[in-house]
C-alpha cells in the first residue's frame, strides 16, 4: 500500500502532483482524469506524441524511487506484471471509462463519496483548470534540472463535441453521482460499511491489500460494451501486426521497407522507417 494517502495526505499529493505534471508536460500526455488508490492508479490520457511507453517509464521511476526516499525502503514498488492499456471506441465508453476512474475509491469501499479521497485524484477538477505543484522536499537535487514548481491542467478528452466544456463536465459529474449512489445502494443491501476517512489515515503503508487479483488472464486492448465494435478494432490491430510483420522481414533481409504508424522500439534504437499516421 505504498500509496497509502496516511496522516498527511497533502505531502502525498504535491508529491504525486508534481511527477505526474513534470512527465505530462515532457511528454506531451494530456490528462482527462486521474486517482492515485493506494496500491494503483488509474490515468485517462490522450498520447498525443506517441511517447506513452516514455511517460510511464518516467512517470513509474519517479513514483517509485520517490515514495522509497519517503519510506525508507530500497526494494522494488511496483508489480512486475505486464499494463493494461486499453482504448475506448466510442464517446460514451470514452466517458464511463472516466466515471470508473474517479469513482474508484468509491467502489473499492474506502469512502462513500469520490470527493473525499485523501488521496490525489481529478475528481473535482474542471476540463482546462489548472492546478501547480512546488517540488518535493528530500528527493529532488535543488540545483538539479527539475523546476521549482510545475503545472497541471485538466484536458478536456475529445469527445461530444456539441457540448462545450462546462455541459460536459455537467454530464460527466452526472454520471459520477449516479454511479456513487449506485453502489451505495448495493453497499446497504449487502450490510457492508465504506472505510471512511478516519481508518484510511490509519491504514498501514507496509500491509497487503485484502483484493483479490485474478491472475493468468489476457490483458485487453480493447475495451467497449458492444462486441461488434471490440471485434472490429482488434482487426484493425490484426492488420497492423501483418503490415508490421511483412515490413519486418524485409528489413531483416535488407530490402526497403516502411513500418506502419505506431512502430516504437525499432523506430526508436533502430532507426527504421516508419509511415506517416493517417486520422481514421
Amino acid at each position: 500500500m505504498f500509496l497509502a494517502p496516511g496522516l498527511h495526505p497533502a505531502e502525498l499529493v504535491n508529491f504525486i502532483g508534481y511527477c505526474l505534471a513534470y512527465t505530462a508536460e515532457k511528454y506531451g500526455i494530456q490528462i482527462h482524469a486521474a486517482v492515485m488508490m493506494s496500491n494503483h492508479y488509474h490515468v485517462d490520457l490522450t498520447d498525443t506524441r506517441g511517447e506513452l511507453v516514455e511517460w510511464k517509464r518516467l512517470f513509474n521511476s519517479l513514483l517509485a524511487r520517490g515514495i522509497n526516499a519517503r519510506r525508507g525502503r530500497f526494494d522494488t514498488m511496483w508489480s512486475g506484471d505486464g499494463p493494461c492499456d486499453t482504448q475506448r471506441p466510442t464517446d460514451d465508453e470514452t466517458l464511463m471509462d472516466m466515471v470508473y476512474t474517479i469513482t474508484n475509491p468509491v467502489t473499492a469501499g474506502l469512502v462513500k463519496w469520490g470527493r473525499l479521497w485523501p488521496g490525489f485524484t481529478t475528481e473535482d477538477w474542471r476540463f482546462g483548470e489548472t492546478r501547480t505543484y512546488k517540488r518535493p522536499e528530500g528527493f529532488f537535487d535543488t540545483d538539479g534540472e527539475m523546476p521549482d514548481e510545475v503545472s497541471l491542467t485538466l484536458a478536456r478528452p475529445p469527445i461530444f463535441h456539441e457540448l462545450d466544456d462546462d455541459a460536459l463536465y455537467e454530464k460527466l459529474v452526472a454520471a459520477v453521482r449516479a454511479k456513487e449512489i449506485s453502489v451505495q445502494v448495493e453497499f446497504r443491501a449487502k450490510g457492508r460499511r465504506f472505510m471512511g476517512l478516519r481508518k484510511l489515515a490509519r491504514q498501514d503503508w507496509n500491509r497487503s491489500a485484502v483484493s483479490f487479483e485474478e491472475r493468468f488472464r489476457v490483458t485487453p486492448k480493447v475495451a467497449a460494451s458492444s462486441q461488434w465494435r471490440r471485434l472490429a478494432q482488434l482487426q484493425r490491430d490484426r492488420k497492423w501486426e501483418a503490415e508490421y510483420a511483412a515490413a519486418r522481414e524485409l528489413w531483416r533481409a535488407g530490402k526497403p521497407a516502411v513500418f506502419p504508424a505506431g512502430t516504437y522500439w525499432l523506430a526508436r534504437f533502430a532507426g527504421v522507417t516508419v509511415a506517416q499516421h493517417r486520422p481514421s
